[in-house]
């Protein structure tokens, strides 16, 4: 279980963070995702599309910076968003919009299926 509270997508090993998603932040990317990270934490009115956008970045950010607490992070503030009534919608316009602004990148790491061990993971311990 030490793992789990050190590792917060346990099973998938710290080091294959990088491959977890299809998309990496880029340089402007990176840029957005600290101004729409200061936005959320100074408690300004955010869009759907901006929490979407916070969401799919800040997963990116944590991810390929291998950044645990900054994972931790990311899930806390998904499970706050949700517990607001604030649901994952239209993510897949936002995540366009993400690459048509050249905001984030096809990530050449990227190992299809990975994240669905530590979903699957989740399910199974949930049963439990």
């Amino acid at each position: 279980m030490k793992s789990e509270k050190t590792n917060p997508l346990f099973p998938i090993e710290i080091n294959d963070y990088p491959k977890l998603f299809d998309y990496v932040l880029t340089e402007k990317g990176l840029i957005f995702f600290h101004a729409i990270k200061r936005k959320y934490i100074l408690g300004k009115d955010m869009s759907l599309d901006e929490f979407n956008k916070l969401r799919l970045l800040y997963v990116y950010y944590a991810t390929a910076n291998r950044n645990t607490s900054e994972v931790f992070a990311w899930q806390d503030i998904c499970i706050t968003l949700d517990d607001k009534g604030i649901f994952e919608k239209n993510m897949y316009r936002s995540k366009e919009d993400l690459k048509n602004n050249s905001l984030i990148i096809k990530n050449p790491e990227y190992r299809s299926g990975l994240y669905r061990q530590y979903v699957e993971y989740v399910k199974e311990n949930m049963k439990k």
